[in-house]
């Protein structure tokens, strides 16, 4: 078989196998998406395939050619570029810098006139908008991954591995990604894409293969694998819904807002999810980090009625008023704390007694909350940082409900989530707003506005345009408010 092939790939580490006999193959002119719940196996998988890890049993090929195990330049060199999660970029360097590191033109001297020339040719073909002299440390995230595409693309690759693209991407930068990709495809590159989220797989991939548990479940033509069906593969059980039903029974209003940064109003109630919704630059984390008192207030915010105005998030905390980041992993959780001390570092006072910390009140405390909230580890003692991204999620919502709240702000509550986690993460949020707890939902996925939310506000330039409650709301509706155009 022509192409990239991996075959009967197993690896084990100490105590788990973490990939059990994996077929995996992508063909040139292709997109192959391959999908799984977190710890399925799709990172270990990469891996192998850039010879980060030696595999334990199989054989990769390309071409029919054997590709050396645990070589990751010589497999680059071969034609396989993996674009991880985390851009593997220089900020100091220029963009032309980045894209020919490693592999600089020039002979005694390094050729910096045609580097750049060369550099610039490959970011204007991808329409990235950038000047190969920037330094990367100044380019937005979606022009760092550009110029990380023509890094790749300046090798001649023969497979390219994007995994998570869109994970940091505002959506008119996912489009004009996977038009990049569709073009790719066209001009016979193979390409293998990772993702959770299930419509840009439907959207772009021509074969989609599952791995769960480090097994291969199955792979099938998108046209002929039906969502529930792919949920079905990933999960391992049946998601009736991928968003659980609402008994929604709003109580009294326990927080309003007006006159925010341009011009934004909102007001959430007891039970209640608000959705708020807008494009990228539309004001809505600046409404959420003001409402928690991280941002300075201009304008009037009451709690149960009363006008309150927070000097801090400290302030709001002790007021009732939570906020989950959309960045869990530099602005949320403490990577290299373990989960019980991840859990109770926003209520220490209450666990301390003349300055010392009763630490057996403590980890009790910590223990009930990880089994409230269902956050899976091996242990309080394990570092947060090692826990996948659902349960570092539930790790947080048991730090900052651990005391009685009044209002929750989940700003992106599902970002980088897998389809599993997310359902679990819905049905928490559903169980909170049941205990009369008000929620207020950041979200730039639409499915998930619509699919949670009992009212959506929409913000467009710092103020709110609009609000539509369940029955309302559409994709279209949504849109048309958040663009100034008019709903079809």
């Amino acid at each position: 078989m022509t192409g990239l092939v991996l075959d009967g790939i197993t690896k084990d580490f100490p105590g788990v196998r973490a990939l059990d006999d994996v077929t995996f193959d992508v063909q040139p002119g292709e997109i192959h998406a391959l999908v799984g719940e977190n710890g399925a196996g799709k990172s270990t998988l990469m891996k192998v395939l850039g010879g980060v890890y030696v595999p334990d049993a199989g054989a990769l090929t390309l071409d029919d050619v054997a590709l050396p195990v645990g070589a990751p330049q010589e497999i680059q060199a071969r034609g396989v570029h993996i674009i991880h999660q985390e851009l593997a970029l220089v900020p100091e360097l220029s963009a032309a810098e980045n894209v020919f590191l490693g592999r600089e033109p020039g002979r005694i001297w390094l050729d910096r006139a045609r580097m750049r020339a060369e550099a610039q040719t490959l970011l204007d073909e991808l329409g990235s908008g950038v000047d190969a002299r920037t330094k990367v440390a100044r380019l937005s995230v979606p022009q760092q991954q550009m110029v990380e595409i023509a890094g790749a693309l300046a090798a001649s690759p023969r497979v390219l591995v994007l995994d998570e693209p869109t994970s940091t991407l505002p959506a008119p930068d996912v489009e004009r990604l996977l038009e990049l990709l569709r073009r790719l495809r066209a001009d016979g590159l193979a390409i293998v894409y990772i993702s959770h989220r299930l419509e840009e797989v439907y959207a772009l991939a021509d074969r989609i293969t599952v791995l769960r548990d480090g097994g291969h479940v199955g792979t099938a033509p998108a046209a002929e694998l039906p969502r529930p069906a792919l949920i079905r593969w990933m999960v391992g059980r049946e998601l009736e819904e991928e968003f659980p039903e609402r008994a929604s029974a709003p109580g009294a209003c326990v927080l309003e807002a007006e006159g925010l940064l341009g011009g934004a109003a909102l007001s959430v109630h007891a039970g209640e999810i608000v959705g708020l919704a807008g494009l990228v630059g539309s004001g809505r984390s600046k409404t959420g980090l003001t409402l928690f008192g991280a941002r300075e207030t201009h304008g009037t915010i009451r709690l149960d009625g009363s006008p309150v105005r927070f000097r801090g998030p400290a302030d709001a905390l002790a007021a009732g008023v939570a906020y989950l980041t959309e960045d869990r992993k530099e602005a949320g959780i403490l990577r290299w704390l373990d989960v019980g001390v991840n859990i109770t570092l926003a209520s220490l006072r209450r666990f301390t007694s003349f300055g010392w910390l009763r630490l057996r009140d403590d980890r009790a405390a910590a223990r009930a909350e990880s089994e409230r909230f269902d956050v899976r580890c091996t242990g309080l003692r394990q570092p947060a940082g090692t826990l996948s991204g659902g349960n570092q999620q539930k790790l947080l919502l048991a730090r900052y409900l651990l005391e009685p709240r009044r209002v929750l702000i989940l700003d992106e509550p599902t970002r980088g989530i897998d389809v599993g986690a997310k359902a679990e993460i819905y049905e928490l949020m559903n169980r909170l707003t049941a205990e009369g707890l008000g929620i207020l939902m950041i979200s730039s996925e639409m499915e998930e506005l619509l699919g949670m939310s009992d009212r959506i506000v929409v913000m467009r330039e710092g103020r709110t345009v609009g609000e539509l409650t369940r029955a309302e709301a559409t994709q279209e509706k949504v849109m048309a408010l958040a663009t100034g155009g008019e709903a079809a």
